[in-house]
C-alpha cells in the first residue's frame, strides 16, 4: 500500500493538471504590510538611493572641474582621464536616477 503526503499530492496534481488558461487565476503581488519592520527597510533603501546619487552628483562635479582645468592647462592625459570619468559618471547617475523605472519595469514582466 502506497502513502503519499498530501501536500506532495496536490503539488504534483497542481503542477501537472496546469495549462496556460488556468494560470489567470493565480494572483501574487508583494504585501508591503505583512512584516513588522517594512517601513524601516523601505527608509534604509530610500536614505542609501539618495546619499547615492547626492554622492555621484558630486563626483561628476568634480570630474566636470577637473575636465575644464585640464583643457585650461593642457593636459592631455588629465584631459582624457577627467573625460572619461565624466562620461561614465553621467551615464551611471542615469542609471541611478531610474533604478525605480528599471525594477517596476522588470518586476512587472510577465515569465509564464
Amino acid at each position: 500500500m502506497t502513502i503519499i503526503h498530501p501536500i506532495a499530492a496536490t503539488a504534483s496534481d497542481i503542477a501537472l493538471a496546469l495549462t496556460d488558461n488556468d494560470l489567470s487565476g493565480f494572483s501574487v503581488s508583494p504585501n508591503w504590510t505583512f512584516f513588522p519592520f517594512m517601513s524601516l527597510v523601505s527608509n534604509i533603501v530610500g536614505g542609501l538611493w539618495a546619499l547615492g546619487i547626492f554622492v555621484v552628483t558630486a563626483a561628476w562635479i568634480i570630474a566636470a572641474f577637473s575636465w575644464v582645468v585640464s583643457k585650461a592647462i593642457h593636459n592631455s592625459t588629465m584631459q582624457q582621464y577627467s573625460g572619461i570619468v565624466f562620461v561614465w559618471i553621467a551615464l551611471g547617475m542615469m542609471l541611478l536616477g531610474s533604478a525605480m523605472a528599471i525594477v517596476k519595469f522588470a518586476s512587472t514582466q510577465a515569465l509564464f
